[in-house]
């Protein structure tokens, strides 16, 4: 490639034509979805991919062959807040924050985390693996020991429902599962539109569930990511999305339950594919003898990527049916489900759907590996 081109690899001349057939591509689905709105979200969603720093090298990752963009976080960030600014000072809205204290503490975790990713995707290694993960206990730690209100005192599990009676032992818990959960939201953050896809299917039943313009907002905003993201491959989440759209979820999540509002089964069912891939890449690692903080090309999504790779020559293409594949089989399909009253939403019936999912997560990856080693 010329040394001349800007740093996003797909901007040189020979590449424009492409180019500009994406972004028709992206503008028309956004214009369908959400009319100029969206298609003003995609254009700044374009121009910030073209910013220099912050960016993945094709290198870096295991499925990605292009040199994107990791300020996926920060375009989603920066529509969020512009749009919860425009109704707070254009409406009689006023924000959760300034309604109910826990709230406040709440999306002040979520701001905390989405700095440190932000650190990261601007200077990969800049924190340590080990001062990232204290910090993130630090915080976690922090917001559930003010904000008691998020931690269940049962979520239908014999056993754990009888730990989560004692306060302590609940704050330990809710601790270790947000930590662990926004760490597996991060390690599967790299096929298009995976998470992405998840994110959007989350927030459409938070949306749906309370109406609240925040969850409303970062539905819309997700939903186009994940159109710009499928469409182009140019941006990943990085670190601040993942972080700050899993801690998002995460806290939600244990409120909802807390409140009753949904079943932990109906949240493991959305969230199975980051969470089982999660542990199982930390317990393959262990058995290996690598840390679990190295990056490896042995997730379900990287065997799939590769797969797919065997029928096209596009570099875009395999990435986005891999997470197109597996958002759309587990969360999709729940979503499906809660949208056509399939399921009551607050049935624990919805662990069947976990362990279901959970047994062709391990079906298929063992197929995989037996065919690609």
């Amino acid at each position: 490639m010329n040394q001349n081109n800007l740093s996003s690899g797909y901007l040189s001349l020979k590449g424009l034509p492409k180019v500009g057939v994406k972004l028709f591509i992206m503008l028309l689905l956004s214009a369908v979805a959400f009319g100029v709105t969206g298609m003003g979200v995609i254009l700044l969603m374009f121009t910030l991919s073209y910013v220099a720093v912050g960016r993945d090298s094709e290198a870096s990752h295991g499925i990605s062959s292009t040199d994107s963009s990791r300020l996926g976080g920060l375009a989603i960030a920066l529509v969020f807040v512009i749009y919860i600014l425009g109704l707070a000072i254009g409406s009689p809205y006023t924000p959760g924050v300034a309604r109910e204290s826990v709230f406040l503490y709440l999306w002040i975790a979520v701001g905390l985390c989405a700095l440190l990713g932000l650190i990261e995707d601007m200077q990969a290694d800049f924190l340590t693996p080990l001062l990232r993960l204290g910090l993130k206990f630090a915080v976690f730690g922090w917001l559930l020991w003010v904000a008691p209100q998020l931690l269940p005192r049962d979520i239908g599990v014999f056993g754990i429902d009888a730990l989560l009676k004692i306060p302590v032992l609940a704050w330990v818990l809710a601790t270790v599962f947000c930590v662990g959960f926004i760490n597996a939201f991060n390690m599967a953050d790299g096929a298009n539109g995976l998470i992405p896809g998840i994110a959007a299917a989350t927030f459409t039943v938070l949306f749906f569930e309370y109406g609240r313009p925040a969850e409303g907002l970062l539905m819309f905003v997700c939903v186009l990511f994940l159109i710009f993201n499928v469409v182009s491959g140019w941006y990943f989440l990085g670190d601040m999305g993942s972080y700050g759209l899993g801690s998002i979820i995460a806290c939600h999540g244990l409120l909802g339950v807390a409140q009753g509002d949904f079943s932990a089964g109906f949240m493991a069912s959305m969230l199975a594919y980051p969470c089982v891939d999660f542990v199982f890449s930390v317990v393959r690692r262990a058995r290996e003898g690598v840390s679990p903080f190295s990056a490896d090309n042995g997730h379900l999504h990287n065997r799939l990527h590769r797969y797919y790779s065997q029928f096209f020559e596009s570099r875009v293409l395999p990435n986005s049916l891999t997470g197109l594949t597996i958002s759309g089989s587990t969360a999709g399909v729940c979503l499906l489900i809660y949208l056509f009253d399939g399921l009551a939403i607050e049935s624990n019936a919805w662990f069947y759907m976990f362990f279901f999912e959970t047994a062709v997560y391990f079906t298929v990856i063992s197929v995989l590996r037996r065919r690609q080693d």
